[in-house]
C-alpha cells in the first residue's frame, strides 16, 4: 500500500508539471494549448487526469477533440470543453440567457447586462468600437439589448449590402465563448450596434440628421 501511494504521488506530480507547460489559467476558463498537448506521447492519459474531476465521461470524444474542427465541444453536467483553433477551452456551463433588456427613450444609463451611457449631443464626435453616434430619429424606442441569434444580419458601417452575423464573427475570428457573450443593441428587428465591434450603417449620422445620440459602451 505504501508503494502504491508513492506511485500515485509520482503520477500526480508528473501530471502537475506537464499541466503547467500546457495550460493557461484565466479568471473564468482554462486554455489547454493543443500543440504542446499533442506533442505528449500519452496525452489522452493527461487529459483524463486533468478533466475527470469535472464530471466528463465521453472520453473517446475528448481524446479526439484536439484534431476536430473548431467549435466542436464535449459537455459534462457542469463544464464544457471546446475546440477553438489551437486551444481547448475548459469552462463552467452558464445558464442560457435569451431575455431582452428594454431601453426606453428616457433612459440615460444602464449597468446590466452591459454598461451603456446614452446622451443627446449637438455635434458628431469621433466614433470608436466603444462609442457610436446615431441618428436619433431613425431609432424606434424602446430599444432592446439581446444576444445574437442564428440568421441575424446587419449592414456593416461603411459597407454596401447586408452581412450575416455568423460570417462577421468568423471574419473577426471570434471564439465560441466570445460569440455567445456578444450583446446587440436593436431597434425593432434591426441591429443598431454589435456592441463594442461594429455599428449598422442604416443608423449613421448624415447631412440630413437633426438629432444625434451618443451611445457609449463602458467595458
Amino acid at each position: 500500500m505504501d508503494h502504491l501511494s508513492m506511485a500515485k504521488r509520482l503520477t500526480d506530480d508528473a501530471a502537475h508539471l506537464v499541466y503547467k507547460e500546457v495550460a493557461v489559467e484565466l479568471p473564468e476558463k482554462t486554455l489547454l494549448r493543443i500543440p504542446e498537448l499533442t506533442r505528449l506521447e500519452h496525452y489522452p492519459a493527461y487529459l483524463y487526469h486533468w478533466l475527470s474531476p469535472y464530471g466528463f465521461t465521453a472520453w473517446d470524444d475528448i481524446y479526439s477533440l484536439p484534431h476536430a474542427q473548431s467549435g466542436k465541444m464535449v459537455l459534462s453536467d457542469s463544464h464544457r470543453l471546446v475546440k477553438d483553433r489551437e486551444v481547448l477551452i475548459l469552462e463552467k456551463l452558464k445558464e442560457s440567457d435569451d431575455a431582452q433588456v428594454i431601453i426606453d427613450s428616457e433612459t440615460t444609463e444602464i449597468q446590466r447586462p452591459v454598461s451603456l451611457v446614452l446622451s443627446p449631443v449637438d455635434t458628431l464626435g469621433d466614433p470608436s468600437d466603444n462609442r457610436i453616434f446615431a441618428d436619433a430619429e431613425k431609432l424606434r424606442f424602446p430599444l432592446a439589448l439581446r444576444k445574437w441569434r442564428e440568421g441575424d444580419t446587419f449592414k456593416p458601417f461603411g459597407m454596401e449590402g447586408t452581412k450575416k452575423l455568423s460570417k462577421f464573427f468568423k471574419d473577426e475570428k471570434l471564439a465560441l465563448p466570445d460569440k455567445e457573450a456578444q450583446w446587440l443593441l436593436c431597434s425593432g428587428d434591426d441591429i443598431v450596434w454589435i456592441i463594442g465591434r461594429r455599428m449598422d450603417d442604416r443608423f449613421k449620422v448624415t447631412s440630413d440628421t437633426r438629432r444625434i445620440i451618443s451611445i457609449e459602451y463602458l467595458p
